[in-house]
């Protein structure tokens, strides 16, 4: 599928823009629909807040192309100690110096690790359809965002609240259902583009149905739609050691850098 080097800061950069890209378009849709969520453009990047314990709660992109000031740093901060949450960050290990810098220096933690994998995608490929993996209709939204919120209920607590942000942040994203041959809604993945880079997003199998090769069909189904709108890369962010990582990887999906996500609490 082709080799990246995991020491191409432009290509970390590009896929930091899009991630960040996306991320804002997500969160004008939420703040339209939930009048408590918010976000502000800061240091190249995005910081985002739909609520406490949100995963979209967070900043992404930030420092990737130039020098972060320490009133921006402090802005950035600001934003989530007025809003009564944590700062959280999603850091990529390619980010400027003066931004790596400030979060050495002040009460950060490590709160997770995240493999960001590439792949390329080539004109030549072909991809059958798969006759399982249906997009969702817009009107099936609310269907795929339950969908997905059951199979990560497991690790986090399945709330309406939570099914509606989903599905109204979801709008602009190609969303998959998988359903089995008697008729049951089995998983669910999300699709979204910027700038000819496929993000895969939101990949879940519910309990009962995993381990009988879904997640492998919804990421082939994906590579099909990102193929057929003329992207160049896929990209997905995943679990280190994780058998999401394991299924991208024999998908052609290839290690590019770790992000490290990153916490600081207010007193």
């Amino acid at each position: 599928m082709g080799s990246f080097s995991s020491a191409d800061r432009n290509l970390a950069a590009a896929i930091e823009r899009a991630e960040a890209q996306n991320a804002e378009r997500m969160a004008r849709l939420a703040t339209a629909s939930f009048p408590d969520s918010a976000f502000t453009t800061i240091a190249g990047g995005v910081a985002i807040f739909t609520g406490l314990g949100s995963p979209m709660t967070h900043a992404m992109g930030i420092g990737m192309s130039d020098a972060v000031s320490e009133d921006e740093f402090d802005r950035l901060e600001t934003f989530y100690r007025e809003r009564g949450s944590s700062c959280l960050i999603d850091l990529c290990p390619m980010a400027h110096d003066s931004l790596i810098a400030f979060v050495q220096n002040r009460p950060y933690r490590i709160i997770e690790f995240n493999n960001v994998l590439v792949r390329a995608i080539r004109p030549e490929e072909r991809f059958e359809p798969d006759p399982a993996v249906n997009l969702a209709a817009n009107e099936e939204k609310e269907l795929w965002s339950r969908t997905i919120c059951e199979g990560f209920s497991e690790y986090m607590p399945l709330s309406d609240e939570q099914v509606s942000l989903m599905a109204t942040i979801s709008k602009e994203m190609f969303c998959l259902l998988g359903v089995d041959g008697g008729g049951n809604f089995v998983g669910g993945a999300g699709l979204a583009i910027q700038n000819r880079i496929a993000l895969f997003v939101g990949d879940a199998v519910i309990l009962g149905f995993r381990r009988n090769g879904w997640q492998a069909r919804l990421i082939r189904e994906r590579l099909s739609i990102a193929h057929r709108s003329g992207c160049e890369l896929a990209v997905v962010s995943v679990l280190p050691g994780s058998t999401s990582h394991r299924n991208y990887e024999r998908a052609g999906f290839q290690l590019l850098y770790m992000r490290v996500n990153l916490a600081r609490e207010f007193a």
